[in-house]
Order: structure tokens, then C-alpha cells, then sequence
């Protein structure tokens, strides 16, 4: 093996093992470390005021602060639902990942406890749904069926590519909830958790895009560009779900005004702004997918 393989992959194994002492010494068990008896806040938000989606909108001007709370309620509980389809997503690939391999290895291993952690997370994200008074969103079909191909057949570095695009979003917004005490006590609590846990989840999928990106021909890094662009794309469409503007008692034309509404383009921006920047250091948006990513709101001004 050479020098230029041997080193990253040493790397990666080290980066692996420090990762299982910290697993070991900070997860969770959110059924022992959330109170799910507490009864919830009169007053509080489910998502900080300024990042539901018709905040600042005419139509948000006109609403109740009981019905703007109810929206928040129902965008929070729908974006859970796309948290808990990247983590079935991230079982497959990691199952994947790890099949072949000896589980003897710090890499292996690891991935073995993100698996367990994602277990936890969904079930996790269930009960929250349940227990704000919102029921599970299922995700957006443009979502759900790419990813079934996705899933079986995207390589190595498009598998930590596509699921580092998606913690790191939901990770950046989920910082925010945590610190924030207009938020209900008990969304703030498993956003806590899932930062905990998922920084580690980031921090492997990191070091892996960096030991294969540069094994990558034009042709691959090519695909791999598109791939996240278009997944982003995506994204941006099917994450303004009509079901929570429904559930929230609001007409559906308000989905278009949450659409063309400048300060979702700003949240957007803001939530991706690390991931973006990131990527861009290791030349994984650029060429034509980097206006792909600019159109969808992802890049900023």
C-alpha cells in the first residue's frame, strides 16, 4: 500500500478510536434523560419565531400568536420528519459501508455505534412528534423515492457526502433551538442531544470525504457535485411541506408565499453556510453545480 493511502488511512483509524472514547463517555438514552412527563410550556415556540417559514410575510402579520406557534409546532414536527428519513438513509449506507469489512477495525466499530445512535435518534424524534401534540410526517415523495436508488447504489464518497449535507444543516439549526428559551424546554432538550451525538457523526464523515475526494477522477468528482446539488435542490422544494401549513388550519396558497419569502433564502443560507464553505474547500461545489446550489438559496448573496 502506499504512502498516499497507508497515511489517511492511518488517520482515519486513529480519528476512529478517539471517537469510541468519546462515545462511550457522552451518548444518551433519551427514554432515562428527557422528561417526558413535564408538561409543556404555555407560550413557548417549537422553532425559534424567526425561522418558521412565513415569518415577516403578510400573512404572518395577520396570524394569531397562538396560530404562529401552532405553524412552528407543525414545521418543527415536519422537518423531524426528514431528519428521521436521513437516518434510515443513514442506515442503509453505513450497513453498506461496513459489510465487507472486518469488524475488528476502529472504522467499522465506529460506524456500528453511529448505527446505534441513529436508532435511538429516530425513536427519539417519534415520541417528540407525539409528545408535542403533531403526528409523523411522511417525507415528500420526490425525497422518498430518489432515495431508494440512492441508498443501494451511491459510492462511498457520496454516501458521507449526502449525510454530512444533511447533519450539518439540521446540526446548525438544532445548535440554535438548544440555546434558545423561547423554545419549549422539551425540543430544546433533544436538540441538545442529537448536537452531542451527531458531532461525532460529522467529524468521521469529514475525515472520510477527506481521505476519498482526492481519489476521485474528473468523471467521479464530477457526479459527486452533481449528486449534492441536485439533492439540494431538491431539498429546497419538497422541505415546504403543504401538510404543515394544512394541519396548521392555513390555506394552501401559503405555501407560495413561503416559497418566494426572503427570509427563508437567508435561513437556508445561514443553516448551510459551513457545509457550503467546507465543500468548497474540497472542491465538491464547483462548475455548474455551484449555481445549482446558488438558485436554490443554499449559497447567500
Amino acid at each position: 500500500m502506499s504512502d498516499t493511502i497507508a497515511d489517511p488511512l492511518a488517520k482515519q483509524t486513529k480519528k476512529a478510536r478517539q471517537l469510541l472514547v468519546a462515545s462511550s463517555r457522552h451518548s444518551y438514552d433519551p427514554r432515562l434523560d428527557i422528561d417526558w412527563d413535564a408538561p409543556l410550556e404555555e407560550g413557548k415556540w417549537f422553532l425559534p419565531e424567526k425561522r418558521c417559514t412565513l415569518y415577516g410575510t403578510r400573512t404572518w402579520d395577520k396570524l394569531t400568536t397562538e396560530q404562529k406557534i401552532i405553524l412552528s409546532r407543525e414545521e418543527m414536527a415536519s422537518s423531524i420528519g426528514l431528519g428521521v428519513w436521513t437516518e434510515y438513509m443513514l442506515l442503509h449506507m453505513v450497513s453498506r459501508y461496513v459489510y465487507d469489512k472486518s469488524v475488528a477495525s476502529a472504522q467499522v466499530q465506529f460506524a456500528l455505534v453511529e448505527i446505534a445512535d441513529e436508532v435511538r435518534h429516530m425513536i427519539m424524534f417519534a415520541n417528540v412528534v407525539e409528545r408535542i401534540g403533531s403526528e409523523v410526517y411522511k417525507t415528500p415523495w420526490k425525497i422518498r423515492e430518489s432515495g431508494r436508488l440512492l441508498k443501494a447504489t451511491v459510492p462511498v464518497a457520496g454516501l458521507w457526502a449526502l449525510l454530512l449535507l444533511t447533519e450539518e444543516i439540521f446540526d446548525h439549526v438544532q445548535r440554535e433551538v438548544a440555546g434558545d428559551e423561547t423554545v419549549q424546554p422539551l425540543v430544546r432538550t433533544m436538540s441538545r442531544i442529537h448536537v452531542v451525538e451527531e458531532a461525532r457523526h460529522i467529524s468521521f464523515a469529514r475525515s472520510e470525504l477527506e481521505r476519498f475526494v482526492p481519489t476521485l477522477n474528473k468523471v467521479q468528482l464530477s457526479s459527486l457535485r452533481m449528486m449534492l446539488a441536485l439533492s439540494i435542490q431538491t431539498f429546497a422544494t419538497e422541505f415546504f411541506n403543504p401538510m404543515m401549513y394544512k394541519r396548521a388550519g392555513l390555506p394552501d396558497s401559503v405555501r407560495k408565499e413561503a416559497m418566494a419569502n426572503p427570509h427563508v433564502r437567508e435561513t437556508f443560507s445561514w443553516a448551510a453556510k459551513r457545509i457550503t464553505g467546507y465543500y468548497k474547500s474540497i472542491g465538491v461545489i464547483g462548475g455548474a453545480s455551484e449555481k445549482i446550489w446558488a438558485k436554490a438559496g443554499f449559497l447567500g448573496s
